[in-house]
This record gives C-alpha cells, sequence and structure tokens, in this order.
C-alpha cells in the first residue's frame, strides 16, 4: 500500500470522530458491558428524533435498542485507552471473548473483544508495543 500524503482540503473538513450508534440487542446488558468493563460514563443528550430511548457515552458512542440477529451494521469501533494491559487482565477475568488478544497493531498494543452483541471492539494503548512490555505479539 502506497503512502498518500493528507493534502490541504478548503473548509469544511471533518475535525474528528463525532460518534456512532449502535444497535443493540439487549440495551441493559449493551448499557452494563460499557460502563461496567469498560468504564464508559454516561452523558445527558437530546432525543433521537423519532422518539427511540438510547443511551449516549462521553466516549462517542450511543446505543439503540431493536437489532435484529444475524443483522451487522458495523465492522468494528476503536478506542484509546490508558492501560491496554490492565483492561486486557480484567476482560478475560470477566471472561469476556476475546478475537484476538495482545499485539502490535497501527496504533500501539492492541486487543480485539467482543461487547454482548459480538461486535468487535479494539482497545489500544499508543506508545507501546508488545516487545517494549515483554509481551509476545499474537
Amino acid at each position: 500500500m502506497a503512502v498518500v500524503e493528507n493534502p490541504v482540503r478548503a473548509e469544511p473538513r471533518t475535525l474528528c470522530f463525532g460518534h456512532i450508534l449502535l444497535m443493540v440487542a439487549n440495551l441493559d446488558q449493551s448499557v452494563a458491558f460499557y460502563t461496567t468493563k469498560l468504564g464508559f460514563t454516561i452523558r445527558p443528550a437530546k432525543p433521537l428524533a423519532d422518539g427511540r430511548h438510547f443511551i449516549a457515552f462521553a466516549q462517542g458512542i450511543a446505543l439503540v435498542s431493536g437489532r435484529e440477529a444475524g443483522h451487522r451494521q458495523v465492522d468494528h469501533i476503536a478506542f484509546e485507552v490508558d492501560d491496554v494491559r490492565t483492561m486486557r487482565d480484567r476482560l478475560k477475568t470477566d471472561q469476556v471473548y476475546f478475537f484476538r488478544d495482545l499485539h502490535d497493531g497501527p496504533y500501539g498494543l492492541t486487543i480485539y473483544v467482543a461487547d454482548p452483541d459480538g461486535l468487535k471492539v479494539e482497545l489500544y494503548q499508543t506508545g507501546l508495543t508488545a516487545a517494549q512490555v515483554g509481551e509476545i505479539a499474537t
């Protein structure tokens, strides 16, 4: 893959990740996963235009119920974390499914886990590699 220099673009332009709305099968179970296992913070939010109840998080995602079996809307979502190894250990203890354990990802030391609906969640810590922390890259 060739590296392409990022051209300077005229206004308007995208500044950063805003949010992602995830449709989930069980809203309570998913809220519990993101708050108790990943440390997300619920934030106030305006209601959806169509009136559906949803939960928004300060970390940039919101959850809404209504996901049908076999329907996948998102490949994965990614979040920078401050201590990926400690989070990994806690998620293992909580028996969270891992798509991939600690490894060198594009942004740093990375894991991929499943949320309660099987959505792939990438968690990474910048500035670290598996070799630096004595982990075997898998």
